[in-house]
């Protein structure tokens, strides 16, 4: 049964979940999100879970209302059929299940483990990325094997001129820093350091990293199967109809199993674990939009 209530706190719902999602794809888009607050982090995901648990009370209270209403005044009356949804919701739905695999397998793009919350201090700490210049280079500088726009990595010690806060350069030397072609002193090469805190030290731009093409690929594939989720749910908008009428036994179940993917991507966000085992809980988070929406599809009573 619809009511104002259920009506407004599942559009809440909806467009939370959404605005979560798209706020979730920033380590894709740039790997300068690590340096977003904890607060800012988590705020979207907060209200949309607040939204999320006032529509299952709203809708848990407007199904205890009609099973009264039906056992008192007429007993033998069938249960209503609910309102057929408009485009816009079955729309706003499949946008949400594609976005929501999509911002999992984001949360493992970008830096992790000790290099992970080495960025996130250096960009808290007001750094980022800047070209420097190469003073010396130590030893000799070997072909690392990884080709870059036809360009060979090479890499090797060197002494690079930093500019820090108080406005004097400084010499900072690093073991191993990667050049497109044999370096050469006078060269430039990309490093990560703040300023503001010498103790932090830097690091060089490392060639061959994967994090930002696995982020590209994710965005496209997020586009796409947004596009065809969306088509695909408006097509069958009578059953996205039946899926508005409150169960337990679909709509727990289903919240459960989103709830589980938020808690996963939390740890890959806030924990910090290695590369391989942070795109595995991603990967395991991506799964269960479609794992609730199977769910809820296969427990449908009627119109399968």
């Amino acid at each position: 049964m619809s009511t104002v209530w259920t009506r407004t706190t599942g559009w809440l719902t909806l467009i939370g979940a959404v605005v979560t999602e798209v706020w979730a794809l920033l380590p894709a888009l740039s790997p300068e999100a690590v340096a977003l607050s904890t607060p800012a982090r988590l705020l979207p995901l907060l209200v949309t879970t607040v939204c999320a648990l006032g529509w299952l009370a709203a809708a848990a209270a407007a199904r205890r209302r009609e099973r009264a209403r039906r056992s008192e005044f007429r007993p033998g009356l069938d249960k209503r059929p609910p309102r057929t949804p408009g485009r816009p919701v079955t729309v706003l739905l499949g946008v949400a299940l594609a976005l929501g695999s999509t911002a999992a397998l984001a949360q493992a793009v970008g830096p992790d483990g000790a290099e992970g919350r080495w960025t996130q201090r250096v960009l808290r700490a007001g750094g980022g990325t800047y070209t420097v210049e190469i003073a010396e280079v130590l030893g000799t500088p070997r072909r690392t094997g990884v080709s870059v726009n036809d360009h060979q990595v090479w890499s090797a010690p060197m002494v690079l001129t930093v500019p820090w806060s108080d406005g004097e350069p400084r010499r900072l030397t690093l073991d191993r820093v990667e050049t497109l072609d044999e370096p050469e002193p006078g060269d430039s090469v990309s490093l990560m350091f703040a300023a503001n805190d010498l103790e932090l030290g830097a690091r060089a731009h490392q060639y061959g990293a994967m994090s930002g093409i696995a982020g590209l690929w994710i965005l496209i594939l997020g586009l796409l199967g947004s596009i065809l989720t969306a088509g695909m749910l408006t097509s069958a908008y009578e059953t996205v109809g039946r899926l508005r009428a409150f169960a337990p036994g679909t709509h727990l179940p289903a919240a459960a199993l989103l709830a589980l993917g938020a808690g996963l991507d939390l740890l890959v966000v806030f924990a910090w674990p290695p590369t391989g085992v942070g795109w595995l809980l991603a990967l395991a988070a991506a799964t269960t939009p479609p794992l609730a929406a199977w769910w809820a599809l296969r427990r449908l009573p009627y119109g399968r």
